[in-house]
């Protein structure tokens, strides 16, 4: 027990090397990422609706839907967009001012 709490605080260096061909190499990094592949298209278009948000420095709902880019997944009407920004206002992306939805302090925060 005595050695590891000498040890606490020490700073410590891992490396590793991953050897073989190129296809055998790849495969055993994409393996990491595998579990949120699902979730990109998603994620894509939930970063779009926010940057819509911060660009326009807030908007009605029907505002936002109209200014969102049209490569986006999957296509917003109005309702689409408050349902989406009633879920990122519980994580403080977004809050609703009125009939107004703005960037949160989450994003005020990051600027």
């Amino acid at each position: 027990m005595g050695d590891e709490e000498d040890l606490e605080g020490e700073a410590v260096s891992v490396s590793m090397e991953i050897s073989g061909n190129y296809d055998e190499v790849m495969s055993k990094l994409a393996t990491e990422d595998e579990g949120s592949t699902s979730l990109v298209s998603l994620l894509d278009d939930l970063e779009q609706l926010l940057d819509t948000v911060v660009r326009m420095d807030g908007g009605t709902r029907s505002a936002i839907a109209q200014q969102l880019p049209e490569d986006m997944t999957v296509s917003f009407d109005a309702q689409a967009v408050v349902d989406t920004l009633q879920v990122l206002e519980r994580y403080d992306l977004v809050v609703l001012e009125g009939n107004t939805w703005k960037p949160g302090p989450k994003l005020t925060a990051e600027e």
